[in-house]
């Protein structure tokens, strides 16, 4: 009988926290780079491409505008930088998206200005903070944790300062400290960090070729 009642309160529970979760989807034209830290993955994101947000919850996205515009009698594809939306989670379901491009002065006014929005599914507009990620590094989109990381830390317009223990500490100037058997990585931005990482990483004869070339920079 004891079994059983814990049994129905971790089902009640369960369905309790999934009672308060909105799912969150998007427009045709907006691909989910990273949600909540962590960069998107199967485990993150249904096969509609959806998740689920938390009521009463900060969440943080990273999404990509991506479209097929005309250009003269050209079609080109169009990809936005990285852009970071925080909002709060509801009770309703909500749909994220961007605005239909069809041309150039489309694209150039949304690179100006580009507005996300976020809305549940009986038409109620939810607020949000909106900025650009910016990206380093040699590989910006395989980085994309560090820089989202180092972006959280800043206490930027749309940052949320808990999810930097999400990513990898070390991409956060001042995060990573001295730890035996481990790499020791600080700089003031993300190039640094990687340099001293690839640096530490090679072999002695490397690192000296690479000093002699650096020395003649």
């Amino acid at each position: 009988m004891k079994l059983r009642h814990v049994a129905l309160t971790v089902a009640t529970l369960l369905a309790s926290s999934t009672a308060f979760a909105g799912v969150v989807t998007s427009s045709s034209n907006i691909d989910f780079l990273a949600i909540d830290g962590q960069k998107t993955s199967k485990s993150l994101l249904k096969d509609t491409n959806s998740f689920n947000a938390t009521a009463g919850q900060k969440h943080q996205v990273v999404v990509r505008v991506s479209e097929i515009v005309r250009l003269g009698s050209d079609r080109s594809l169009f990809e936005s930088d990285p852009i970071i939306v925080t909002f709060q989670g509801t009770q309703e379901d909500l749909v994220i998206s961007a605005p239909r491009l069809d041309n150039e002065r489309d694209v150039e006014t949304f690179k100006k200005d580009p507005q996300i929005t976020l809305k549940t599914t009986s038409g109620k507009t939810i607020s949000s903070q909106q900025d650009r990620l910016k990206q380093e590094g040699f590989l910006p989109n395989a980085n994309l944790e560090e820089n989202l990381a180092q972006y959280n830390a800043s206490g930027a317009v749309a940052a949320i300062p808990a999810l930097v223990s999400t990513a990898m500490p070390a991409a956060v100037p001042g995060f990573a400290k001295a730890q035996k058997g481990k790499i020791i990585v600080q700089g003031e931005n993300v190039a640094e960090q990687q340099l001293q990482y690839w640096f530490q990483q090679a072999d002695k004869e490397t690192q000296t070729r690479f000093l002699n070339w650096a020395k003649k920079q």
